[in-house]
């Protein structure tokens, strides 16, 4: 089915209000981050597609491959795409989840062991499967 433009009615009642920064500090979003289980990805990018907030990225591991840090650089080392997400774009709306064809991405508190730092989810070069993604 091709795409149709549809008529959007645009809101003409809404208020601006400046926002309190302290309520900001308070963390208005999910402790929860999405997170890619790399082993089911098949690369199709239909999450990076289908997000409304553009906070998805598939990246080229050329970008951290000279870094200084070895275990980035090992990380990466035999990775077709590394998966990132703008953390503070993203709203958690699920989107995303409910549209990988695979089951890898999923919502989970950010490990504490490594002082909250997420992993690159580097997905192997094997995994690649030539899918078209409507």
């Amino acid at each position: 089915m091709p795409f149709v433009k549809t008529e959007v009615d645009i809101k003409t009642d809404y208020t601006i209000e400046s926002v309190d920064p302290d309520w900001l500090k308070e963390g208005v979003k999910s402790p929860k981050h999405l997170m890619l289980d790399p082993e089911p990805c098949i690369l199709c990018r239909a999450c990076e597609d289908v997000c409304p907030w553009n906070c998805i990225f598939m990246l080229d591991p050329g970008i951290v491959q000279n870094t200084e840090d070895e275990a980035v650089e090992a990380e990466v080392q035999n990775s077709f795409a590394i998966f990132v997400v703008d953390d503070n774009a993203c709203t958690r709306c699920s989107v995303c989840v409910e549209r990988c064809p695979s089951d890898c991405l999923y919502y989970a508190r950010l490990p504490e062991g490594d002082g909250g730092r997420r992993t690159m989810a580097a997905v192997p070069m094997s995994q690649k499967v030539d899918v078209d993604v409507e």
